[in-house]
């Protein structure tokens, strides 16, 4: 049964502020929820400032702030009760652990672009591809990949864990001026949810020359390039359905004409912090650029086409992420937090699914 708290929900930290537009007195963010824009270029250069805000400082409306102080003053009272007693502590690890399986299903672009396979007592990931006789990227554990040729239409890709330890020391409860609880689960967001993209990004390199060739860009992007990098995957008779760009790439979108006249961009800032930018040629256009440069996995210039979950690959995991209680006795250090983990497994089935650009 899901755990919850009220009041306690997590997001990158945040300051308060009046989200304008540079000096007028206009909100980048209407009250209706959209981006305040005249018209499709003016609202694509509102979002690279939206998102490079967002990415800096956490930045969010007043009321949203007002609604953050509230859950932090929640969040210190919850982690003050877990260090007298071992149920609260207990129960906060179960929750911080189900806010971190949500966050990395709305915002990680490794469960968007792959399949999704959840695996019950004595059930092994099978992944069924159309295709045979096809390449595929393969990771063995969070940090080890390898490619195999797929002689068959079925799969079953080893599992592994993906882990990490948010630990409280004692004195911070004391001293710390801010939100303990807030910082400890950026941090295991890092260790879970970037990891996995991390993981997604390693297999898709493994893939470079597999099949596709990597395309290099000299200068900046234009839409004739980005259907140049699209076709690699096309020509495999694939539907495209993705379009992963790293954070600066979004700045050449806006500056050049010819994107402006085929892309749809997104208005809605909640889909915009979750990574979706717009849609052009078919594709959703996906970034990182939301997130806090520390929790950006792509390089800059860099970015990758995708085909359908379906002809690409699956993830499979058993049901989220467990959390254990640890305390002074396993970290030899006074304080409290929680060993956090997941099993999962992950696999790029079909080297033909992706291809890598680079911006130089």
């Amino acid at each position: 049964m899901k755990k919850t708290v009220k009041g306690l929900t997590f997001s990158t930290p945040v300051v308060a502020t009046s989200l304008n537009r540079g000096r007028g007195s206009e909100r980048f963010v209407g009250a209706n929820g959209e981006i305040n824009a005249a018209n499709k270029a003016d609202l694509l250069k509102q979002t690279a400032a939206f998102l490079q805000a967002v990415a800096s400082t956490g930045a969010v409306s007043e009321e949203a702030a007002l609604s953050q102080v509230e859950a932090s003053a929640v969040r210190k009272q919850m982690l003050t009760a877990a260090f007298a007693d071992k149920q609260a502590h207990k129960e906060l690890g179960e929750v911080v652990a189900d806010e971190l399986y949500q966050a990395a299903n709305r915002e990680g672009f490794a469960r968007r672009f792959l399949a999704k396979q959840t695996l019950g007592q004595g059930q092994t990931p099978r992944v069924h591809m159309r295709m045979k006789n096809v390449t595929a990227s393969i990771a063995t554990a969070a940090t080890k990949q390898h490619t195999q040729i797929l002689r068959d239409n079925l799969y079953t890709p080893p599992e592994f864990y993906v882990q990490t330890r948010p630990f409280v020391e004692q004195k911070d409860i004391v001293v710390a001026t801010g939100d303990v609880l807030e910082e400890k689960f950026v941090e295991a967001t890092e260790g879970i949810g970037v990891t996995e993209d991390r993981v997604w990004r390693q297999l898709a390199l493994q893939t470079v020359g597999v099949e596709n060739d990597p395309v290099t860009f000299f200068g900046n992007m234009t839409a004739q390039g980005l259907m140049n990098l699209r076709t690699q995957v096309s020509r495999w008779n694939l539907p495209v359905a993705y379009w992963l760009v790293a954070n600066d790439i979004w700045n050449d979108i806006v500056g050049d004409a010819s994107f402006q006249a085929v892309i749809d961009p997104v208005s809605k800032h909640e889909l915009l912090l979750t990574g979706q930018l717009g849609v052009i040629y078919g594709m959703t256009v996906i970034s990182d650029a939301y997130r806090h440069p520390q929790h950006r996995v792509l390089e800059q210039g860099e970015m990758f086409c995708i085909a359908d979950a379906v002809n690409h690959g699956m993830m499979s995991d058993r049901g989220g992420i467990e959390s254990s209680p640890i305390d002074v006795s396993v970290e030899g250090v006074p304080g409290r937090g929680w060993h956090m983990h997941e099993l999962i497994s992950m696999v790029i089935a079909n080297a033909r699914s992706v291809v890598r650009g680079k911006r130089i």
